[in-house]
């Protein structure tokens, strides 16, 4: 999720022009609202939001069939501060970073969630690259600046094939260079704000819909 950019499209589609502050109040409501509808263990109609988004008495659910993780493409320090309050995901794109602004980013978010009585290893940290970036370039990023889930902006098959074929070794040099580092392997996805999010939700049992076309790898 952002907060708006392409507001020339928002607008033709029937959304509101807002200042990039007024952007992130809203976002900021969106999320209490998708969760609050998210959340069918809570059988009391949701009522959230505030000046841009709002629900009276709103039922809730359908629940979703796993656990959904609200990942927040952004840069500047009130998105960040989001981020970290709310978000479970930090997603920019490498090729509008300066140098030093993702250990700057990574810095504000983890004193927000910090502020929010969140672990901030709770927030995954995401990157949107292009098909020519290097291995080495993968590596460093994941070792220096904590990234752990790398996304290909573009869809040439020649560039997936190419990552697919290096990430064997991709994923062999960061856990080494992990392990060498004493840096804990895995997620550490905070276990009480999943439950919480769980609660009421059979995530366990699969609909037959889903299931239906799911293929084993």
């Amino acid at each position: 999720l952002g907060a708006g950019g392409f507001w020339d499209a928002i607008e033709a589609m029937g959304g509101d022009r807002l200042t990039p502050g007024q952007g992130v109040d809203a976002l900021s409501e969106a999320i209490d609202i998708i969760r609050g509808i998210w959340d069918a263990g809570d059988r009391t109609p949701l009522r959230a939001g505030g000046e841009y988004h709002s629900v009276s008495g709103a039922k809730r659910g359908p629940a979703p069939a796993h656990d959904i993780p609200i990942w927040i493409g952004a840069l500047k320090p009130r998105m960040l501060r989001l981020i970290g309050t709310k978000g479970d995901g930090w997603l920019p794109s490498l090729p509008y970073l300066q140098p030093g602004d993702l250990a700057a980013g990574n810095a504000a978010i983890d004193r927000a969630a910090a502020d929010a009585g969140r672990d901030p290893r709770e927030i995954r940290r995401l990157l949107n690259v292009g098909g020519a970036i290097g291995a080495e370039e993968i590596i460093r990023l994941a070792l220096e600046d904590g990234v752990s889930t790398f996304i290909i902006m573009g869809d040439d098959p020649a560039a997936m094939q190419r990552f697919a074929e290096l990430m064997p070794d991709i994923r062999d040099a960061v856990a080494a260079g992990r392990a060498a580092s004493g840096t804990p392997q895995g997620p550490a996805r905070g276990e009480a704000a999943l439950a919480k999010r769980r609660e009421g939700i059979a995530y366990d049992e699969v609909p037959v819909s889903l299931a239906a076309s799911t293929v084993e790898p």
